[in-house]
């Protein structure tokens, strides 16, 4: 399940390298904690959660790290088009095509 989890991630920025730490802490509560640290091209993505069963944990921990990779993806994307722009007017003053 987290592989393919971490796959399915990995279709939005490269994955080279996951650390995945699922903890059950006895006297904690809620008792399971699951941590993630991925390496990806800029700087490194990491989260933490915890939850009453492992997979509830697992799956609160997944929606943060799509919300960061889509973070990263839009922010990205935003960072092209307005270099695009930059460029297209630059393009204009000097009157290259």
């Amino acid at each position: 399940m987290i592989e393919k989890d971490l796959h399915d991630l990995s279709q939005l920025i490269p994955i080279s390298q996951a650390e995945i730490v699922l903890e059950k802490q006895i006297e904690a509560a809620p008792p399971f904690v699951v941590s993630a640290l991925l390496a990806v091209p800029g700087p490194d993505i990491h989260a933490v959660a915890c939850d009453h069963t492992l997979r509830a944990a697992w799956q609160k921990l997944l929606e943060d790290l799509k919300k960061q990779f889509q973070r990263r993806v839009k922010n990205r994307d935003l960072h092209t088009r307005d270099r695009e722009q930059l460029h297209s007017v630059d393009r204009q003053r000097t009157g290259a095509v």
